[in-house]
């Protein structure tokens, strides 16, 4: 089927009131599910400039890919981000050509699927489902990029990343692929209208998404306003927090804990010190590893008591208040939580790699790491502490060998 003027003109429509919407949004990083199914749709079940009977040409893939690249430039130049165009196109055009690409290649009997949207007979339900499998493919393929740059960065590993971007985008990811493949095998029965008629429920769909970013990212900037607390009264060292969220959530991806897990313990990582507003003597250089346990446990009890009476954060309370717990303490409870061990041993890192300490002189970090080890298991959890060496040397900030002499 040839991509005509009308159905060109209602696709280009319905990818720019998508993009604008995403663009609009606090995220525009973001996916944009309407602009993206269209698009799919298109390169699924349409060919330009090939002409009929031509519908199995790769060049047919020009017309989509032109309609979903135009729609993300124009829309950068009226939002004035060209900047992020590049990138825009990258995610929307990998998954045009892939949907494109996986209806084009010929099939066992060398038909392609294309071709038998426009003859499918009594197999409409088998087309429909290879139309699903292809752009649920078409959808998940740009991840795949990003959990890879996440993982050589030292951010956890390629599969982690994956099951986390499934985590976040894959329920609307997934609601975008169907209305792709629904929407391609329409078209040969009503044309341009199936677009709008099919497109509805994203069109709803989207205005909550992008009002779902927005709260999630004012909830992550009240926290980290928070976090800073213990930092702007002079408490902690500059950071520490930060740096400690840094270190604990890919040391929990390496540790398995779920996706869903990870931002609780993020936000136990940034809020474990919130307990030292609320001490009468402040910890030298905000170090808590150079003080007892007894005032370890008294910090955690503190900022437990402070997230308690908080709605939101209330969930976090028992994590913080046992990240003041030794190792053997906590072995001996038998119900500390993976993310308070974390958040133990990465704050005692910083702790012990940073200069703003009064015992510790800024240890080098195989120095740190070796006093760790000397006071685990009795102090940190020894899963964790290997974790942590392993994610150090992904980062290149020990090397194979010292990594290996520590583990030994």
């Amino acid at each position: 089927m040839s991509l005509t003027w009308s159905l060109a003109l209602v696709g280009l429509l319905t990818m720019l009131l998508s993009e604008a919407w995403r663009q609009r949004s606090a995220a525009p990083g973001g996916e944009a599910p309407l602009s993206q199914a269209t698009a799919m749709a298109l390169a699924m079940a349409t060919a330009w400039p090939v002409g009929p009977g031509s519908d199995g040409s790769v060049v047919g893939l020009l017309g989509p890919l032109v309609l979903a690249s135009s729609a993300v430039l124009l829309v950068a130049m009226w939002r004035q981000r060209l900047g992020q165009v590049p990138k825009d196109m990258l995610r929307l055009g990998t998954s045009v050509v892939v949907a494109g690409l996986l209806v084009r290649l010929p099939g066992p009997g060398g038909d392609t699927l294309i071709e038998s949207i426009w003859d499918h007979g009594d197999e409409t339900v088998l087309i429909a489902l290879a139309l699903l499998v292809v752009a649920v493919v078409a959808v998940a393929v740009p991840w795949v990029p990003r959990a890879v740059r996440a993982a050589a960065r030292g951010q956890g590993q390629i599969w982690a990343n994956l099951a986390g971007e499934i985590g976040r985008q894959g329920p609307v990811a997934l609601a975008g692929a169907s209305t792709a493949g629904v929407t391609a095998l329409a078209l040969t029965a009503l044309g341009p209208i199936s677009l709008g008629l099919f497109l509805v429920p994203l069109l709803v769909l989207q205005p909550a998404v992008s009002r779902q970013r927005e709260t999630r990212l004012a909830q992550r900037q009240t926290l980290f306003a928070l976090a800073r607390l213990p930092e702007e009264a002079g408490l902690t060292a500059a950071g520490h927090g930060a740096r400690v969220a840094a270190l604990a959530v890919p040391i929990a991806r390496d540790l398995g804990v779920e996706a869903a897990d990870l931002p609780d313990v993020e936000a136990a990582a940034l809020l474990h010190d919130i307990g030292q507003v609320g001490i009468p003597r402040p910890v030298p250089g905000g170090a808590t590893v150079e003080i007892s346990a007894r005032d370890q446990r008294q910090i955690a009890s503190t900022g437990s008591s402070i997230l308690g009476r908080t709605a939101e954060l209330s969930r976090l309370a028992s994590v913080v208040s046992d990240v003041g717990l030794a190792h053997h303490r906590a072995e001996e409870r038998g119900d500390v939580s993976v993310a308070s061990r974390i958040v133990r041993v990465a704050s005692a890192y910083d702790d012990l790699t940073g200069r703003a300490t009064r015992l510790t002189g800024g240890n080098g970090p195989v120095e740190a790491l070796e006093r760790m080890l000397r006071s685990t298991p009795h102090e940190y959890d020894p899963e964790v502490v290997q974790a942590l060496i392993r994610l150090l040397e992904r980062r290149g900030v020990i090397s194979t060998p010292q990594s290996e002499a520590l583990r030994r």
